[in-house]
């Protein structure tokens, strides 16, 4: 009897950790996979914001094509704009419409595994920096952009902005919209909130299931060690206490970790990413203040 007893609890003990690290890992695969028949690819359009810009194409050193909008600059200024995980172009349109109306020139920007590029995996800004400098290429070369280039970036896209400038001396100002400060500050929230699944126990084991299959770690994402080296680079930060989708304090570790011209809008009713939603005329004077004060 004591025999069978503790032969179907080691069997049951067997079927719950592999029924853990199958469950563990299927979630992790889902968060850093992006195949292009699973995208849910927005149908809101420039036209219907007014916005005047064309569709680009390039192709990123991996041979990746990625799609993008871009509109002329009237002041010789340009700012690039970058969506968030699992987002498209047109989660940018209403910040690239307040900017072409003061002026400047836009490129809503896009990364691989996202809209309709190409690529499936999402390695959350550290391959994707090679994505952001071919569209910084792309800028380069356009001819009316021949003043300063400033980048706005919402959640990921905010904390790759960041990684992003303080690789490229060449962006002049940075605006960091619901940015997590690192993938380990913020990954209990940001795994409860994409898979469904209580932080604790899961979390830790999907972000390790995360690392093997991208070969990285995750402490190489860390969007406060970018900003302390921003210290030449003003950067403004934009935060929401009711955001659900990454840690609430990261707004404000960013914010501390700059070391250079800085400033920090935190709104207690504000959700992720929804300043411009939400406050939309503040949001509007006070980003084209800042890239008026930094790129002009």
């Amino acid at each position: 009897m004591w025999k069978w007893l503790k032969y179907t609890l080691v069997v049951l003990l067997v079927v719950l950790i592999s029924g853990f690290l199958w469950v563990t890992y299927d979630q992790a695969n889902n968060l850093v996979h992006h195949p292009l028949e699973k995208r849910a690819v927005s149908d809101k359009t420039p036209e219907q914001l007014g916005l005047d810009v064309q569709e680009v194409e390039v192709k990123n050193p991996d041979g990746m094509r990625l799609y993008g909008y871009y509109g002329a600059s009237q002041n010789g200024a340009a700012v690039m704009l970058q969506h968030g995980f699992k987002a498209d172009r047109a989660e940018m349109l209403e910040e690239a419409k307040i900017l072409q109306d003061a002026g400047y020139g836009v490129l809503i920007t896009t990364v691989r595994a996202h809209d309709k590029n190409d690529g499936e995996r999402i390695s959350f800004g550290v391959r994707e920096m090679d994505d952001l400098q071919t569209w910084y290429n792309f800028l380069l070369a356009q001819d009316e952009v021949t003043g300063r280039i400033g980048i706005l970036g919402n959640s990921m896209g905010a904390a790759m902005a960041l990684e992003y400038a303080s690789r490229n001396p060449g962006i002049a100002a940075v605006v960091s919209v619901s940015g997590f400060s690192s993938l380990q500050d913020t990954i209990d929230v940001s795994v409860e909130y994409f898979t469904g699944l209580p932080a604790f126990p899961f979390a830790p084991t999907i972000a390790a299931w995360a690392e093997w299959i991208l070969d990285m770690k995750v402490e190489q994402v860390d969007a406060t060690k970018a900003a302390a080296k921003l210290c030449d680079t003003p950067v403004f930060v934009l935060q929401g206490g009711a955001d659900i989708v990454v840690s609430v304090a990261s707004g404000e570790w960013i914010y501390k970790a700059a070391c250079g011209e800085k400033e920090f809008w935190y709104e207690e009713d504000i959700a992720h990413v929804k300043f411009d939603r939400d406050l939309p005329e503040e949001f509007a004077k006070r980003i084209t203040a800042f890239f008026g004060q930094h790129l002009l």
